[in-house]
């Protein structure tokens, strides 16, 4: 089974942090993308491609109006052969969300709703651009709930310029209290080209400490299981049976395929990557980047992916099934390395990261690169 990946690049305005193929000035053409969208959806026709996940990601996927969603969901449906039980998920910001698209989402066809709660701070929250408060993300959840959502997601950020862990803990006891499915948590990456960027680089904010950046990760890694949300993946935890069944095929090296500006595929052992401009996906989707990877890369993108997943890691059998060579052949430097340093554990069946190198496991996972 494959997944969908569906962009919609509109919102509001840039948040502070955004590096994001987004656009705030163009939300009135949301109807030319979306015709441009089941276009694309009807050339993959002849693929009789087998989907079981589909997820709408921005970009501020909630301000396309549910017609067009609606309308995209159905073309999706007559090109591909989508499961009955499909995991369909849309991201929204709080402060889109009322009992009526509540309910629209859910007569449409969504089944798992991402929420962009960020922070419950409301200072924290301004300062990275949002445009929703504490109190949004709290009426759009119970609206969610009202109209019948078992299966949420909320997302939290952390290492924020003014954070701390005192509220740091508001964030996230606030957010175990409304007992979602689903936690990600994200610490801040300050990119160029963004606003936080210009501010670092005038000194008007600066970065976490990496004592800091570990002590907020140590404290989210703690507490989230303690409430019973499993940490499943380095910055993502959920409740029994509710693991994002998409993501984890990015996780897997499962195929999936993108449609919409900026949107990626990966499908029979090539990657393909939409252009980014507006206008020229609209005129032709099918110009796109496209590269055919290796097979070392294929098995370096395996591990450096799958160890992210703090349970299941890397499987020896289908490392072997899918490159007929064993990790330790492959990777015997780094396999080493890692066991003798104890920041990767051999389980017998797989090799998982141990819990102490979570925090550090770029420098772990850069080595099987």
């Amino acid at each position: 089974m494959r997944g969908i990946y569906i962009h919609i690049p509109f919102c509001r305005q840039k948040c502070n942090y955004c590096d994001f193929c987004s656009y705030p000035s163009l939300l009135a053409r949301q109807d030319e993308y979306c015709e441009a969208l089941c276009r694309e959806a009807e050339s993959c026709f002849s693929h009789g491609i087998k989907i079981d996940t589909i997820y709408f990601g921005g970009g501020t996927p909630s301000l396309f109006s549910v017609q067009n969603l609606s309308r995209v969901l159905h073309a999706l449906s007559k090109s591909f052969d989508i499961s009955v039980n499909a995991e369909i998920t849309l991201e929204a910001n709080p402060c889109t969300v009322t009992d009526q698209t509540a309910q629209l989402y859910r007569s449409v066809g969504f089944n798992r709703i991402s929420l962009g709660a960020q922070s419950f701070v409301d200072s924290e929250l301004k300062a990275l651009g949002r445009l929703h408060t504490r109190r949004d993300t709290e009426t759009a959840f119970c609206a969610l709930r009202k109209a019948g959502f078992e299966n949420i997601s909320l997302d939290l950020m952390y290492a924020l310029p003014t954070q701390t862990i005192k509220s740091l803990d508001a964030s996230v006891n606030r957010a175990i209290e409304l007992s979602p499915e689903h936690i990600s948590c994200y610490g801040l990456k300050i990119e160029e080209g963004t606003p936080f960027y210009d501010m670092l680089t005038s000194g008007r904010i600066s970065e976490k400490s990496e004592d800091e950046y570990a002590d907020m990760y140590d404290y989210i890694s703690h507490t989230l299981p303690e409430a019973g949300y499993s940490q499943y993946e380095l910055s993502n935890f959920s409740k029994k049976v509710f693991e994002s069944r998409h993501n984890l095929k990015y996780w897997t090296a499962g195929e999936y395929i993108g449609l919409g500006a900026a949107a990626a595929s990966y499908y029979k052992g090539k990657r393909y990557t939409h252009s980014s401009d507006f206008d020229e996906y609209i005129s032709s989707f099918k110009n796109s980047e496209f590269c055919t990877l290796s097979a070392d890369e294929m098995m370096s993108e395996f591990m450096f992916l799958s160890l992210r997943l703090t349970s299941i890691g890397a499987s020896k059998a289908e490392f072997e099934q899918r490159f007929a060579r064993s990790i330790e052949d492959v990777f015997a430097d780094a396999v080493s390395k890692h066991l003798k340093l104890g920041t990767i554990l051999d389980m017998g069946d797989r090799y998982v990261l141990a819990p102490k190198a979570y925090f550090i496991s770029n420098s772990v996972l850069c080595d099987f690169v």
